[in-house]
């Protein structure tokens, strides 16, 4: 028997986006994100005053992700790859990392807020960069300036070999790139800024409330390209290999754009896999465990996971926005603590090294995980140093 279908709702964000809405209009939005949060803890939001809602802004990240993972194996391995410590830029190849034992059939690309020269290397000389800010780790240059070139002049050039072609090659945009890959960045910081406004009043807070802990948070925050690779036989539970492992997001928020109409993403809600699958012109909200963990259980922080049909490529741009580096959050509501406050099933509150018993992921040790959950919400632990620590554990040395 199948389970039954459900209906994800999409909410239109404009007066969280929009200077000139009314506290009305804004509650609204506020009610309709709570309503999401605590029954799936997964909505979609759009909204036709943000660039970032638009098939051209969708077009052109999605076209720099297909270039960047079409290079040929010896160029992407000169990118430089994510490394353990908890530091997450740079290429991940396919099986470089896993939320559980099962090999992931992805590869990825890490990367965030570009610092200005000037300022990058004034930060570095003094030492300034906490554990989760530094500099992106971009390609090469000779394949910045092929990714920079208009698609089909960079395949006539990889069609011959990185020969110049006899014709005269239109002119290309310096970093283009690099600046298509950062004002997609940019614009997805924006509009979870404008979540963080409905999240607070949704917790009868005042609308600054989150705000308050996230000031940096674009210079820590960051965004990961995915590309999925189909694998063979999808019904054999995935014991063997998957897209992404089962798990919960660690942080704030997760803000996914899904431009390739394959679907892969799926929700795990009453104890059945459901699938979330890709609307034009909108991106995907996940509630992250920390957030979860803060209102008490309130707000759902979704299991889910990405599978294959076996025959299809899957493009994704996952943005994981985080507060400030040095947050000690107290729990935001007064409300008991309830679902996964109370037992502690967050990805964020378990040790990944350790082999999963249940595809659902959640059997790490309780009384563990609780007096995690009471040391970050008692402020014995910031935030950012409990992360880095979290993404040493999903590294795997080497991939394949």
């Amino acid at each position: 028997m199948s389970p039954a279908s459900i209906t994800i709702p999409t909410i239109d964000i404009t007066p969280l986006l929009t200077p000139t809405s009314t506290r009305v209009q804004r509650q609204e939005v506020a009610v309709a994100l709570l309503q999401a949060f605590t029954v799936y803890g997964v909505f979609y939001i759009t909204s036709p005053s943000h660039p970032v809602f638009t098939s051209a802004s969708s077009a052109k990240i999605l076209d720099a992700t297909t270039r960047l993972f079409d290079l040929n194996p010896s160029q992407k391995n000169q990118i430089p790859k994510i490394q353990p410590g908890g530091f997450t830029r740079g290429y991940v190849p396919i099986g470089g990392e896993s939320g559980s034992q099962t090999k992931e059939l992805k590869e990825g690309f890490s990367y965030g807020y570009e610092w200005p020269a000037h300022e990058l290397e004034a930060k570095q000389h003094r030492n300034e960069f906490n554990g989760l800010q530094g500099p992106n780790a971009w390609p090469d240059k000779e394949t910045l300036k092929e990714l920079d070139q208009p698609p089909q002049q960079q395949q006539q050039q990889q069609q011959q070999g990185g020969a110049v072609a006899a014709a005269a090659p239109a002119p290309v945009e310096a970093d283009l790139f690099k600046a298509t890959l950062q004002r997609f960045y940019l614009d997805v910081c924006e509009v979870a800024k404008g979540l963080l406004q409905g999240i607070s009043l949704a917790l009868a807070l005042e609308e600054g409330e989150l705000a308050k802990y996230c000031t940096t948070s674009e210079t820590i925050s960051f965004m990961r390209l995915f590309h999925y690779l189909p694998y063979a036989d999808p019904e054999q539970k995935h014991a063997a290999q998957i897209g992404s492992s089962a798990h919960t997001d660690w942080g704030f928020l997760t803000l996914i754009l899904s431009p390739s109409k394959t679907v892969g993403l799926q929700l795990f809600h009453d104890n059945a896999w459901h699938d979330v699958p890709s609307l034009e012109n909108t991106l995907v909200v996940n509630g992250g465990d920390y957030l979860s963990l803060l209102t008490g259980g309130r707000l759902i922080s979704p299991l889910h996971r990405v599978v294959s049909n076996g025959q299809q490529e899957r493009y994704s741009m996952c943005c994981f926005y985080y507060p400030d580096y040095d947050a000690k959050i107290p729990l935001l509501v007064e409300d008991e603590v309830s679902g996964q406050a109370a037992s502690g099933s967050y990805s964020l509150l378990r040790d990944q090294r350790a082999e999963d018993t249940e595809e659902t992921g959640h059997d790490g040790d309780a009384e563990s995980a609780k007096s995690v959950a009471t040391k970050l919400l008692n402020g014995d632990i910031n935030f950012g140093d409990y992360i880095v620590s979290k993404w040493t554990q999903v590294y795997r040395k080497g991939g394949y």
